[in-house]
C-alpha cells in the first residue's frame, strides 16, 4: 500500500513546488491576474527609456557641435586680434620706415661707399626682412599700370609712354597680407 501511494505523493509534491513540466497538449500558458498590466507598464517604461536615451544623444551631439563652434570662434577671434595688433604696430612704424629710407637716399648722395650709407642700408634691409616675415609688402609700382585701389595719383605728366603708366613713385605704399595699409603716392602719365 505504501508503494502505491508513493508515486502519487511525489506527483502532488511537484504540483505544489510548481516545477512540473506542462503537458504536451497545452500550447498556451495562462498568466496570473495583473501580469499583463505589469508587462504593459514594463514595455512602456522600456519605450520611455529608449526615448530618453535618444533625447540625451541629441543633446550630446548639440553640445559637441557647440563646443566645436566655440573652439573655432575663439581661434578665429584670436587670429583677428593678432592681425589687428600687428596691423596697428606696423602702421605706427611706417613713418620710421620712411625716415630710414630717406636717410638711406641722402647717405647714398653724400658717400655711396661710406660707413653711414652702409649702416643705413643694413638697418633698412634688416627692417624690410623682419617686416616681410610678418607679411608686409612694399609697393613701389614705377612702370606699372595705375590701379586706384593700390595707388594714389598726386599728379599727371605728359609722357611718351602709354596713358595710365606710373612714371615715378613719390612715396611707397604698403600691404599687409591682402589689406592695404597705405597706397603708393605716384606720378601718372597722361
Amino acid at each position: 500500500m505504501d508503494t502505491e501511494n508513493a508515486p502519487n505523493n511525489s506527483k502532488d509534491q511537484e504540483d505544489i513546488d510548481g516545477n512540473d513540466l506542462p503537458n504536451d497538449d497545452s500550447t498556451t500558458e495562462t498568466l496570473p491576474d495583473g501580469h499583463e498590466e505589469k508587462e504593459s507598464a514594463f514595455s512602456q517604461k522600456v519605450t520611455d527609456t529608449y526615448a530618453d536615451n535618444e533625447a540625451l544623444k541629441e543633446k550630446y551631439i548639440r553640445v559637441l557641435a557647440d563646443i566645436d563652434n566655440l573652439r573655432k570662434r575663439s581661434i578665429r577671434e584670436r587670429d583677428e586680434a593678432i592681425t589687428r595688433t600687428r596691423r596697428r604696430l606696423i602702421e605706427d612704424l611706417l613713418p620710421a620706415i620712411d625716415a630710414f629710407k630717406l636717410g638711406l637716399n641722402e647717405a647714398q648722395k653724400v658717400d655711396p661707399e661710406g660707413p653711414v650709407y652702409n649702416g643705413f642700408n643694413m638697418a633698412v634691409s634688416q627692417l624690410d626682412s623682419i617686416l616681410s616675415e610678418y607679411g608686409l609688402m612694399t609697393l613701389e609700382p614705377t612702370g606699372d599700370l595705375f590701379d586706384p585701389s593700390l595707388h594714389d595719383a598726386i599728379r599727371h605728366e605728359d609722357s611718351d609712354s602709354e596713358e595710365g603708366i606710373i612714371l615715378q613713385t613719390i612715396r611707397p605704399g604698403f600691404r599687409l597680407g591682402e589689406s592695404l595699409l597705405r597706397p603708393a603716392s605716384v606720378v601718372v602719365s597722361k
